[in-house]
């Protein structure tokens, strides 16, 4: 596997080659930190972080970035808790055979986790399992479902399993975590400090942030992840964003990466993510940024 180091010169080289970091670095003031967010993937200096912040790529300047947030600060994670009854009905109608299994380095059990949005990819065409959750999640503010390292998707980990300290890829997002079933012995840890999870409450944090899980409880742990896009992110910065990382030129080096620990995809879900990241490339917003 290649280094971060490697994984960001990649980056930025594809988005050069197709004229998207130009673009960037000829656009109008509202893309300045875009512009130093390339710079930073390019080798230059990368924005202040907590020590506890460490994520693949370079941090974001600009943002306040902080462990844990309030469901104030995501108008979206107070309509997720109002759904909660629809939410953990549909839930409930899957089976173990709708789970990927994850085995990843981090994690000392099996991770199954049932995906609706992937890697800007809707899955609910594949499985056909939260038609009304996904409905949900499609309009929800802010939602971060089209940028490819926004998530929709259920998981879940059994009882007596740890997921070791780690850090995500970027501190774009705030990640909310609805809790769907969690008994007692469950905890979180972000930066410094340690939540557990309620059932139909969301529970704020940035990934960005080293964080681990445990469930030490007498079953297995169910939640809805869902991320939605930084606060302090302006619209104008999400689109530059979210047109740099989706375009195939990017995506395609990364896409299958967070495959590598599953276990027996299906290859309706492989043909899937080439169709549609194939499709996708037709989006009128790559037209304003790449060539």
């Amino acid at each position: 596997m290649k280094t971060k180091r490697e994984q960001r010169a990649d980056v930025v080289r594809a988005m050069k080659d197709g004229g998207y970091f130009d673009s960037i670095m000829q656009a109008s003031q509202d893309l300045q930190r875009v512009k130093e967010y390339l710079l930073a993937f390019a080798g230059g200096a990368e924005a202040p972080h907590d020590r506890l912040q460490y994520p693949d790529y370079p941090c974001f300047p600009g943002l306040r970035n902080l462990p844990l947030h309030s469901v104030r600060d995501v108008p979206g994670a107070a309509i997720l808790e109002q759904s909660f009854t629809t939410i953990h009905s549909e839930w409930r109608t899957l089976s173990e055979g709708d789970y990927l299994q994850y085995a990843p380095e981090a994690m000392n059990h099996l991770w199954a986790v049932h995906l609706m949005q992937y890697m800007g990819i809707c899955f609910e065409e594949v499985t056909g399992r939260f038609p009304q959750t996904h409905s949900l999640l499609r309009r929800l503010p802010r939602a971060c479902l089209d940028y490819p390292w926004g998530d929709a998707l259920i998981s879940v980990h059994a009882r007596d399993s740890h997921l070791k300290p780690h850090c995500s890829v970027d501190n774009l997002r705030v990640r909310c975590h609805l809790g769907i079933q969690v008994p007692t012995g469950c905890a979180i840890r972000v930066g410094g400090e340690t939540r557990t999870w309620h059932e139909g409450k969301a529970l704020l944090f940035e990934d960005s942030f080293e964080h681990e899980v445990w469930n030490q409880g007498d079953t297995k742990r169910a939640i809805l992840i869902a991320d939605f896009w930084h606060p302090d992110l302006t619209d104008i910065e999400i689109e530059a964003l979210t047109a740099g990382f989706r375009k195939s030129d990017v995506r395609s080096l990364f896409l299958f990466n967070r495959l590598q620990f599953a276990r027996d995809v299906p290859d309706v879900y492989i043909r899937h993510l080439h169709h549609q990241m194939a499709s996708q490339d037709n989006d009128a917003v790559f037209r304003r940024y790449w060539r």
